[in-house]
Parts: C-alpha cells; structure tokens; sequence
C-alpha cells in the first residue's frame, strides 16, 4: 500500500481542517491504494468536528487513518525520516513542519518526494490558469505542482464525498442522521412539513447583526421563523440583538456538530449564512439560497473574490435576483471602517456605497428581507449553479487521477 502524507496547518478555525477532513475521507472512498497520514496543527479545532479525535494524543489512528500533532516534531520526526511518504498534500500553501524539512532537505536523503499544494477555493480566472502549474523548489529530489479547486472544467472541481451527497439528493437521509445526533425533540424546530415556516442558518464573521434581526422580524410576519446560529466567531455578536426578536421566532443555539451531521443541518435549511471554505463550498454545491461572509484580508483584497465568485454565479441568475444578491453580498462584507485598496476598488467600480452606518444597516435589512421572500425563485438559481459546478467532477478523484500520472 502506498502511503500519502496529508498536511494541515489551521488558520481559520474551521475551514482549513473541514476541507482537508472532508478530503481525507473522499480520498479514502475513492481509493484504499493509499495509506493516509494526517499532520494537524490544531487538533482541537478538528475534535470539534469529529467527536472521536483527542485534541492531546500526539499520534492517534482516526477512521484508518494516522493522525499527528503538527508541533509533536520528536515523535513525527522518528516516524517519517525512515519513510517519507511518496507524495504529500501540502495544502493551502501551508508550508512544512520544521521536522519534515529537516527530512526532506537533509543532504543525504536521496529519495523523490512529490509535493502537491492543494490550493484555496477560488473563482478567479488565474486559478484556471495556475492549476497542475510547476513551482520549484531547493532540492531536485522535491518536486511541486499546484493543484486547484475551482468552479470550472479546467481546475480540479469541488470535494464530493459520500455523506455529503447523500444529504444533497435524500431529505430523508438528512433528517435521519439530524435527528440520531441530535434527538427528535431537536428537529421539532425545523418543522419540516409545513411550508408556512422559514429555518435560517447564522455562521458567521463578528459583525453588527441588527440588520439581520430586523430581517428577520420582518419574515415572521409572513411566516413562522426558526434561527440556527452556529457556534465561533460571529455567535456572540448576533446574542448581544437576539433579545430584539419577535416572541414568536424560535431561536436555536446549536452545539459543536460533527462535519457529517453539519452537512445534513445545511441541506434542511431554506437560507444559510455561511462562512469558511468548507461550508462556503458545500453551500455552492446544495443549491439553495445563501450569503457568503468571506475571510476578511488586508487592503479588503477579498472583494476580488468575492465579485470573482458572483460572476461565476450571474449566468444562471435572472437580472433582478443577481442584482439583489450582489448588493448583500457586498454590503455583508463591508466595512465602513476600513479602507479598499486598489484592487478591492477596480473589483467594485461603480458600486454605490453607504455614507454612514445607519445607511448600511438599513440597506442590509430591505435586501436580506428581500432575498428571503425572493426564496424559492432564488433557491431554482442557486440549484442551477450548483448542477454546473458538479459536471467538473469530484475533487478527490481528480486528485488521484493526476497522481497517478505525476
């Protein structure tokens, strides 16, 4: 059996180690030709998706696979520098352990290491571009290439594993493995069978929320509301207004949930704001309705993406419902209180910004209510997108597909 050697250094709490479990165990359904090693620098962030992981155990054995502390260097040097595996994800650019260049790098290791750096989520046109792209490295015996997911044929396409397409296309299935998780008297505050009510997901940046609670008082006079809000960052900032909710909108703080049990929640919502590659990319592929509050960057660089990405989307969009969808999205990521470099200005010439906070709050509180009534005309575009993106095929096949010939 070959061995594969995957490694993950977490910077967003969550969306790194989601992405590369998910991964992880698309990789293993595909193929059992590899043995898999995992390195993670934060094994408490990934316990809080997988209840089986110990966030103490320096080396562990998880779903068949070997799992590392990142920073045990004694015991992950002692046990790779006899036998580098032959290819490692190294992904998101996320660089080597000290102890693994101390390997690789040695002047007497003459074996061929194959790096492959899987890349963030991106929907910008030199992803296509820069996809199986070469780059160097100080040892002739290390190879790299780039490798990119991506919403076109011409990257490596989005992670489908098993569980997540089985919430994807069966209700039911989702139901079943909500409610053994997390009990019936749970999935009472979905109620699922009746179509006067609206269940909402908050996974989110740190932010003023008021908008977003006005929004949804707003929904409640036509429908019954249930709000999910997810436990990390943004949890807090949307308590500190929860108590300016209507009496009759059921409010729902959720547990830490397994990665497998998240998927189902995700697919039983009629709306969900989301946040982290992993839940970003899961939400294009369900296709239903959804904002995306993307990882914040200096020089507020993200709205290239962001604009990116909603380009991607506008083809399957009627005019009216992208125009509505591209001014939340932006004006979910704004912040009047930092300043757009350049680029982030090209991205959004032409935009028409607010003057104060009252103005962005305000404008924020008519779209969101906007787009929640606009569902399920939304929903029918958002499905549409999500069908083209799954014609570029399954991620971790077409990984394993460009392994077997580098």
């Amino acid at each position: 059996m070959k061995k594969l050697l995957i490694l993950c250094k977490v910077v967003d709490n969550f969306g790194d180690i989601g992405v590369v479990y998910r991964l992880c165990r698309a990789i293993s359904e595909q193929n059992d030709e590899y043995k898999i090693s995992l390195v993670v620098s934060c094994l408490d962030s990934f316990s809080k998706m997988a209840d089986e992981i110990d966030p103490s155990l320096e080396h562990q054995v998880f779903l068949g696979m070997d799992v590392y502390d990142w920073n045990a260097s004694d015991l992950c040097k002692k046990q790779f520098e006899s036998d580098v595996p032959e290819y490692i994800l190294e992904c998101f650019q996320c660089g080597r352990p000290d102890w693994l260049e101390e390997i690789i790098f040695h002047p007497d290791f003459n074996k061929v290491v194959k790096i492959i750096n899987v890349e963030y989520l991106t929907a910008e046109s030199w992803a296509d571009e820069c996809h199986l792209l070469k780059s160097g490295t100080r040892s002739a015996n290390v190879k790299k290439m780039n490798f990119f997911p991506g919403f076109t044929n011409k990257t490596g396409g989005l992670i489908l594993d098993e569980n997540f397409i089985s919430c994807r296309n069966d209700r039911f299935y989702s139901v079943k493995l909500a409610e053994e998780s997390l009990g019936k008297s749970f999935m009472d505050f979905f109620h699922l069978d009746d179509e006067n009510h609206f269940n909402i997901l908050l996974f989110s940046y740190p932010m003023d929320f008021s908008f977003l609670v006005n929004a949804l008082n707003g929904m409640s006079l036509k429908k019954k509301v249930s709000v999910f809000v997810a436990n990390g960052a943004g949890k807090e900032s949307f308590m500190k207004v929860s108590s300016l909710l209507e009496k009759n909108i059921s409010l729902v703080e959720l547990p830490y949930i397994p990665q497998k049990v998240w998927d189902a929640l995700l697919t039983l919502m009629d709306f969900a704001f989301v946040r982290g590659e992993d839940s970003f990319s899961r939400s294009c592929l369900i296709g239903k309705s959804f904002a995306w509050n993307i990882y914040p960057q200096d020089e507020e660089y993200h709205f290239v993406k962001l604009i990116a990405f909603l380009e991607r989307m506008k083809p399957f969009f009627s005019e009216s419902c992208f125009s509505l969808i591209r001014e939340f999205f932006v004006l979910y990521n704004f912040d009047l209180s930092r300043t757009l470099g350049d680029d982030a200005l090209d991205a959004l010439t032409g935009f028409d910004f607010p003057k104060s906070r009252e103005e962005h709050l305000s404008r924020m509180e008519k779209l969101c209510l906007g787009m929640f009534n606009a569902n399920p005309d939304l929903d029918s575009m958002f499905f549409d997108f999500s069908e083209s993106i799954l014609q570029n095929g399954n991620l971790a096949v077409n990984l394993l597909d460009f392994m077997k010939t580098y």
